[in-house]
This record gives C-alpha cells, structure tokens and sequence, in this order.
C-alpha cells in the first residue's frame, strides 16, 4: 500500500493511548516506565495508532523512544514522526539527542553521530554503567532549524 504524508494524521498523545503505545514499544522490547502520555506523539492511519515518538527533558532534550507498527515499517512514519517532533521542539530547543542501535535511519532523518564519551556528558546513567565500553549505543544530535521545519514536511511523500 502506497502511502502519502496526508493518509497519516500526527498528533498528542491522549490518556486513552497508553495501550496502543506500550504495545507497540513492547515489540521493539522499548520501555515506557516513567513516561506519561503527554511525553508521546502518534502517527495515526484510520483513526489507528500506527506509530509513536517519545521525547524527554529530564537531562538533556531526548527522543527516547520511536516505533512503529511492523506492518508499517519502511513507509515513512518514522521519518514523519521526526519532522513532527522536530515542528514542535524547534521552537524551545536548537538541538535533541538519540541513544540507539539504529544510527543508519537516524543520519537519513538529519541526525549526526557524535563522539561515543558524549553519552556520559549527557546521561547519568551512562556515566555509571560499568558496560559503558561495551555498549552498542551510538549517541546522535539533531539541531533543529525553524526554517528547515516551516511546513511540517507535509508536502512530502511517505
């Protein structure tokens, strides 16, 4: 099924989807223990909730979480929900982070890998893990630009 940017609705999360949400996380084994609902965006395609993105202000600005539904997976709600929460933040932030194993579709999405000691300047949790040389987490920054987010990417295809 060919998709374009306006079958998919973005928007706040609601109470009501914490469900949704938590089972679409739990495919990708992502946690969502202390985050609220209205942390989360979700891509909706019929009124389905579709895909998700949770972003954080704890230590620093973090997209903590991202998913989408399998069967949706390489159609571009990803990449739409990183331009949506991108739209939102650029106007209080200049720049988020990501912690993944997943790099090759964050660079696609304009992030850019950083140093790998980055994560102990930026993550507590980071700093005491004893794992920390072995970790398969890159750290990768996206600087947000209001222009580059002035349509939203709504005229783009999926």
């Amino acid at each position: 099924m060919k998709l374009s940017a306006g079958d998919i609705g973005v928007r706040p999360a609601a109470a009501q989807d914490m469900k949704d949400i938590k089972c679409i996380a739990s495919t990708y084994f992502l946690d969502t223990d202390g985050s609220e609902y209205n942390d989360f965006i979700v891509a909706t395609l019929e009124n389905r909730i579709i895909g998700i993105a949770c972003f954080k202000d704890t230590e620093c600005p973090e997209l903590h979480t991202i998913a989408v539904h399998p069967n949706y997976k390489g159609k571009g709600i990803g990449a739409l929900l990183v331009r949506e929460l991108g739209s939102i933040l650029c106007k209080g932030y200049e720049r988020i982070y990501v912690r993944t194993t997943a790099p090759g579709f964050f660079e696609k999405a304009g992030f850019v890998k950083l140093e790998n000691d980055m994560k102990k300047q930026l993550w507590t949790d980071c700093a005491g893990c004893n794992r920390f040389n072995n970790c398969k987490q890159a750290v990768m920054c996206l600087e947000l630009r209001r222009e580059k987010y002035a349509d939203n990417g709504h005229h783009q295809h999926l």
